[in-house]
């Protein structure tokens, strides 16, 4: 697999941590992708999983280390990003390392242990059946059922009843952020110009899925490239691996260029 070196930990997966390998998306991969919700995620996973994986039956926390490899394997392990300042308007830049975000959140877990699938017990004997990404939506659509008003106050609760069955849905939720949290937090950034503090939310499945989204035109680009440059077809191209297409896209690119100065 040209390029990917990262393994991944799943540690909610069974009581002995499974070490899991992506494989490398190609362009079908990234065409297929559709949305940054969960269940897009889940479709996403699998398919680089070759259908060993099961994204569907992870918890949400072992999703995110997940999609934190695919971060780190396509475009390395800092974050960038930017946003104007809501007080004066100046550009404000985030950045951060992932695996140091990951760690910190790591620090603060609470001891515990996993003893199935999916299943945690705390210091105090509590067991916590974490939620598959298929009971996450059945709760959702409850909760859409449910009515504007008290639509996410019975969601929340149907999933909290599936966690630990009379368990009160904000405490429970504090609790999980303690023993299985989420690359989705809320992060500080002041502005360089006025020193206004933010508080920017970054969600690692909407942050990846969205740049694999945003590349879209590259990538087309690059199938056009190599369709123009050697007569590929579609199927061919967008079988080849990221790296291996990206790779030979630039270097017809550049071949190209010589030719035109040249010429």
């Amino acid at each position: 697999m040209a390029g990917w070196t990262e393994r991944t930990s799943l540690r909610h997966a069974d009581a002995t941590a499974k070490v899991v390998r992506l494989r490398e998306p190609c362009g079908a991969d990234e065409l297929a992708l559709d949305g940054v919700d969960t269940r897009a995620a889940v479709r996403w996973l699998d398919a680089l999983g070759d259908g060993a994986l099961a994204a569907h039956t992870l918890s949400a926390s072992d999703r995110d280390a997940l999609l934190a490899s695919v971060h780190r394997a396509l475009w390395g392990d800092r974050i960038v990003s930017s946003f104007a300042c809501s007080a004066c308007g100046a550009m404000v830049d985030l950045s951060f390392e992932l695996s140091t975000l990951q760690r910190a959140l790591a620090q603060g877990t609470q001891a515990g242990s996993v003893h199935a699938p999916r299943t945690l017990c705390d210091a105090q004997g509590n067991t916590y059946k974490l939620p598959t990404a298929d009971e996450e939506e059945a709760a959702a659509l409850f909760g859409l059922s449910a009515g504007r008003d008290a639509g996410l106050d019975a969601g929340r609760a149907t999933l909290a009843h599936g966690i630990l069955p009379g368990a009160d849905p904000a405490a429970l939720a504090a609790q999980l952020e303690a023993l299985a949290p989420l690359l989705d937090v809320d992060l500080a950034a002041d502005c360089a110009e006025c020193g206004h503090a933010h508080q920017m939310r970054f969600d690692v499945q909407t942050f990846v899925l969205q740049r694999l989204l945003d590349e879209r035109e590259s990538l087309l680009a690059e199938v056009h490239t190599l369709a123009a440059g050697y007569g590929w077809s579609l199927t061919e191209i967008t079988r080849l691996p990221r790296s291996l297409r990206r790779a030979f896209a630039e270097r017809l690119q550049a071949a190209t260029a010589r030719a035109a100065a040249f010429g």
